[in-house]
Parts: C-alpha cells; structure tokens; sequence
C-alpha cells in the first residue's frame, strides 16, 4: 500500500483506492500514518476525534474504528493485524518509510538543500522541483481536521513553503528572474502580508528593469501592513528599497554560476556502530569470517547467510563480524536493511536505489527499471572490494538483484529463513547462547558486582529466557536502569507469569518478543502454521519426527519434512541424532510460550489438514 498525505489524503493499493469515506475513519487512518512506526496514545486518538467534548463511549468507538481499518485495509493473510497492531496504552501502523510521499519530498528536500550548499543551483532547483511536483494541493484538504491533525497540516505547508524559497533561491541565483516574476505575483496575491515573498518580487521585477513596478510592490505592501496591523515593514525590505532607489549594484544580477568542481565521492561507510557488549560467538564467528575470506581463487562472490530465530542476535553478530573485517574491504562497506521481518519488506528496486545513493550515484542518474540499476552496481562492484550486509532478508528474489558483480567483494546476510535458491550462499545457523555466555553477557550489561552478588538468579534468569541474546540484552538494560532492583526479582516476576502470558510479561519489561516471533509465523502458510501449533502441545522440549507424527496425525516421513519447514523458518531446531538415526527436535521454551499464547487467543487447537502440500 501507498499513503499521500501532500494534498487529498489517498490510501492506493496498485490500481484500487482504499481511503476510508467515513470522516472520521479517514481522520483516524491520517494521523496514525503521519505518526507511522510508533505508538499513538488512544488519547490522541479521542483529542482528535472529538476535541475537549468526547462522548461517554468514546473509548469504545475508537475500538470500532480500529476494527474498521483493520477490516478494510487487510491483506488475505493476516486480518490486518500485521498493519495496524495494538499495543498497551494505543495503536501503531506498521509501514516503511518508503510507502508515504512525504519521505520521498523530505528525501528531495534535503538533497537539494545540499546541492544548493554545494554551489549546485541547477541542480537544485531540479531537486527542489521534484519534491514540490508531490503536491497534488494543500496537505490533508479532504480530511475534517482536528487539532492533532491541523497541527500536523500547518508544519507540511510551512516544509512546503521552506521548499519553494529554497527553489526560487536557486532560480535567483541562475539569473532566472524574468521567469520568477509571473510565479511571485501569484505568490504574493495569496500571502498578502508575506514579507518574504514580496521581497523577492521586488527583486524579480527590479532585476528585469522594472524599477518602477519592484517599488510600487513595496508601497502597496507597506499601505496594508499599515491599514490591517499599523506596522511599517520590517528593516530587511525597507533595506531593498532604499537600494533600489540609488541603484546599488549590489542589486544587479549576479555572473552565471561556475559548474560546481567535480570530486571522488568517498568510500562508503555504512557500518551501524558496533555493540560494545558483544558476548560469545566466536564458533560462528570463526566459521563466517572464513567464509567471507574466500575470495579472488576462482571460487566465486562469497555470500555467507546468517540464520537463527527472531532475537537471536543475528543483526548484533553480522555488525561485529563486519567491523572486524572491514579493513579488507578498502572501497567501502554498505549496509542495507531489507524488512523481511516487517509486514511490508523493502523491494529489490528500492534496496538498490539505497546502495546507487551510497555509492554516489545522483538520483537523476539511477536508472529507472530494476535490471538497469542491478547492472549499473555490477559494473561500479566489478573491480572493486566491497562489504555488503543484507539486513533482515526475505527471500531470495529479493537478494538476488543486490549482489555485486566482482568476486574481491562480499556479502553477509541475516535472515530468519534459509534462503533456498540463492546460488553460491552459504548458511551459519545462530543459536542461543549457553549459560555461561548468557551470564557473561548479563554481567557486561550490569556489572560483576551485582552478578557475583546473585549467581544463581542470573543463572535462572539466563535458563528462562533460553539464553536469547535479545531478552537477555532488555533484561540487562531494565536492571541497569533500575538499580534498587534485583536480579531475584525480576526473576520472580517473570516465574510469577502463567505459561500462555509469559511474553506478555516480557513486553511489561520492554521486551515485545510476541510480534517479533508473530512475523516469523505469519510467513508460514495455513498448514504449517497449524502443524506449528499443534507440536508445540507436546509436553516435552525435546522430541522425535515419530512423536511428531503422533500429535500430527501423520506419518513419520510427513511429519519430518514438517518439521524442517519449521527448522527452516527458525521456529524449531534440530537437537541433534539418537540411535538409529532418529533426529530430535527441539522447541525453545519461549517459542512455545508464544504457540501456547496464540492457541489461548483462540480458544482451541487447531485441526491440521491432511500434508499434501509437504
């Protein structure tokens, strides 16, 4: 889906429309996709529905409202929820940055502010242009405003204004001032008492040798300043008059801008920064950087493939590995967050048009079919060495186009699926960490003063979140920020949680684990999600294809594949082989808990259909 809020606001799915008509559903979907990627308070919500006079079920109508949303923008697969999700104190709509034009304006913006900066008026003006050709009116005109969203409509014409002065700046300073002259009047006719804006008509008309008309703009103004607030006009324009009157050459057009000195652009350097409790993993470590090593002896691009359940740490470990391994890579490090984990991940097309910018391809020069822009990087990467981190990814059609085209570079990719298909990738599974790292890890964030203090409730506290790096990393933060508490207490409030609420307990501690495994899921199709909740009824954490196949209601061999689709998916883990080859599987605790809270949620186990589909 697409959001336009610069002008009517429009909710587009490819050809289709989906704007809510109610008013008060439109108001409700424009402020949480203007406040996108982060909670909304259903206060908020109510202020801006119903102002300082809400009615007595107001609360319940925002309910309604949710439900509606959710209903009418829904994809087939997930009710909406992935969407528009609800948490504690509100509402989050879930969109990349990509699908709203106001990023795309605010990106436009800021580039040809740097153009201008850079000495580049023409370029910025064509910048400038673009990002002003976004407005299809004025911001939100079809929505009845409250005085959240009002608030919100008032700053975007005040970027948009900010952005036309920029432009006609630029115009000025390429000479273009008998071309300003007609657009400035208009400009001034709608801003009667703009300042601003009159200056530079003056200055327009001033410049295209019509003195006479540039003053009697300025003795117009002045007459209404005077007749609406009994203000003469301010220093700087009665400055510009009185150098109109003597014929300052200061005035007089400035000479043709020299082109702007072409420089290299700089190796890219897009590493996030490094985590500085960075614990274990040096198994892993060992194996990746060997593999990424693997370059320039007829073996190909190197593509090492990260993969382990949500909150295992893989984005942590492909940084620390990345940094580690930099100084090989001279011509530059790119970093490129793809969304697989996201209701809506990032196209091919778009992670490319990340890496053109980084790599200092103008936006005016990024060719505009997906295999154009492919082959431009394959060119650039040819003969080049470049890190490449893929970020979050979600299949291989999407990583495929990404890959740089000389073998002296390297690419290193966390994913929470293995990326079947992708030819010439190799996968390093992350698990969780032990209980001595785990501790190690607890003591970094906290201090050994406190961990020596309590061995044993770190030790369990460690045990209960299955040694996931994640949990134990917000653990750690809650108990540095929180001094006066214990290691023992936050153990005994997580023990004190009942079996389907547990993750619960860990999002009331910061840590929302339940969404972050909720996508992993999502990507599952019918079957496998309900093959997923069924396993997950069996008592033990540790089982056979055989047992499987029991709470299946399948054969051994259905249920085996099964369950590699949920390897495969970092849902289940393979634990190793019993006698007779018999693999054992095996359910991380917290994973259950979220396959328990959602069988809770619907009040029963859900039947499994005959695994034709395995």
């Amino acid at each position: 889906m697409r959001f336009q809020v610069l002008g009517n606001f429009e909710v587009l799915a490819d050809a289709r429309v989906l704007t809510p008509t109610a008013p008060k559903l439109r108001r409700a979907l424009a402020l949480l996709i203007l406040r996108h990627n982060e909670v909304v308070p259903t206060k908020a919500l109510i202020d801006e529905l119903w102002g300082s006079s809400p009615p007595d079920k107001a609360l319940r109508a925002v309910h309604t409202y949710i439900y509606e949303l959710r209903r009418g923008l829904a994809r087939p697969d997930d009710g909406g929820q992935s969407f528009l999700q609800t948490r504690p104190s509100g509402y989050v709509v879930r969109v990349p940055e990509s699908a709203i034009d106001l990023t795309s304006f605010r990106v436009l913006v800021e580039e040809g502010r740097e153009a201008r900066a850079a000495g580049d008026p023409g370029q910025a003006r064509v910048l400038l242009n673009r990002a002003l050709g976004l407005w299809q009116g004025s911001a939100l005109a079809n929505v009845d405003r409250g005085p959240l969203l009002e608030a919100h409509a008032t700053e975007l014409e005040e970027r948009r204004l900010r952005a036309l002065e920029m432009r006609i700046d630029a115009d000025f300073r390429l000479g273009r001032h008998h071309e300003l002259t007609g657009e400035l009047k208009v400009l001034a006719a709608s801003g009667p008492l703009h300042e601003g804006i009159h200056a530079k008509l003056m200055l327009a008309l001033y410049r295209s040798g019509r003195r006479g008309e540039a003053l009697k703009v300025f003795h117009d103004l002045r007459r209404q300043l005077i007749d609406e607030l009994g203000l003469e006009p301010g220093p700087e324009i009665q400055r510009l008059q009185r150098s109109m009157l003597v014929g300052d050459p200061s005035l007089d057009p400035p000479p043709a801008p020299l082109p702007p000195p072409r420089r290299a652009h700089p190796p890219p350097a897009q590493l996030p920064r490094d985590t500085v409790d960075f614990t274990g993993r040096q198994a892993e470590l060992d194996e990746a950087g060997h593999l990424l090593a693997a370059h320039g002896d007829g073996t190909g691009l190197p593509v090492v493939s990260l993969v382990g359940m949500a909150g295992v740490g893989k984005t942590a470990t492909a940084i620390h590995l990345a940094h580690a391994v930099r100084s090989r890579y001279p011509d530059g490090q790119l970093y490129v967050p793809l969304g697989g984990s996201q209701p809506v991940p990032a196209t091919a097309a778009e992670g490319m048009e990340h890496i053109l910018r980084a790599i200092g391809v103008a936006p005016r020069d990024i060719p505009a079919t997906p295999t154009g822009r492919t082959a431009l990087f394959r060119t650039w990467s040819s003969d080049r060495r470049v890190l490449l981190v893929l970020d979050d990814a979600d299949s291989p059609q999407q990583v495929e186009p990404l890959l740089p085209g000389g073998t002296g570079c390297a690419v290193l990719i966390t994913s929470r699926s293995l990326l079947y298909g992708l030819r010439g990738a190799r996968t390093v599974a992350l698990g969780c960490l032990s209980t001595a790292e785990g501790e190690r890890l607890l003591t970094r964030l906290i201090g050994r003063e406190r961990t020596d203090a309590e061995p044993q409730a770190v030790a369990e506290v460690v045990r209960v979140v299955d040694g996931l790096p994640l949990a134990i990393t917000f653990l750690g933060e809650r108990l540095t920020a929180m001094r006066s508490v214990s290691v023992a207490h936050v153990l005994a409030k997580i023990r004190s949680a009942k079996g389907q609420h547990r993750l619960s307990e860990f999002s009331a501690l910061g840590l929302d684990l339940y969404d972050r495994l909720d996508s992993c899921f999502r990507k599952l199709d019918g079957d496998a999600q309900a093959a997923f909740l069924r396993l997950a009824v069996i008592p033990r954490p540790l089982f056979t294809a055989g047992e499987g196949a029991r709470a299946l209601g399948t054969d051994t061999t259905t249920a085996d594949v099964v369950l590699m689709r949920l390897v495969d998916a970092s849902l289940v883990e393979v634990a190793g082989e019993r006698a007779a080859g018999r693999r054992q599987y095996r359910f991380r605790e917290l994973v259950r808990a979220y396959a328990l809270e959602r069988m809770v949620a619907g009040r029963a186990v859900p039947a499994v259909r005959h695994f034709m589909g395995f």
